[in-house]
């Protein structure tokens, strides 16, 4: 009778392990940052917060062609918030969208996609 119980409660523990592990995945905006320009390079992505502009999001540029994986890390706070990205050699654009919306946005020669 032990190793039966025992065995459920480890069944249990596991099951909940994985609901808590995929709730944690599926509770953060992620998104994907294209540089569709024909030129131009992406040096820093920064979004702002109750008034405050974030750190650089990238580790390393983004150039034409490419694509990187963002994540917020988190589900809480507006879903409407500003962006900037920085680009080689000009000035940073500051641009808004929807993030519980976006799937993908399409940095362009001028302005951006999304969807």
């Amino acid at each position: 009778m032990m190793a039966r119980t025992n065995h459920w409660t480890a069944l249990l523990v596991g099951a909940a392990a994985l609901l808590i592990s995929t709730g944690a995945e599926a509770g953060s905006y992620r998104f994907n940052l294209h540089n569709s320009t024909s030129q131009y390079v992406i040096t820093s992505f920064k979004t702002k917060e109750n008034g405050v502009w974030s750190s650089n999001w990238l580790n390393s540029s983004i150039q034409p062609g490419e694509t990187a994986v963002m994540e917020w890390n988190s589900d809480e706070g507006d879903c409407v918030v500003p962006f900037r990205v920085g680009w080689k050699g000009y000035e940073t654009e500051q641009f808004q969208a929807d993030w519980c919306k976006v799937t993908n946005i399409y940095m362009q020669d001028e302005g951006f996609t999304w969807d």
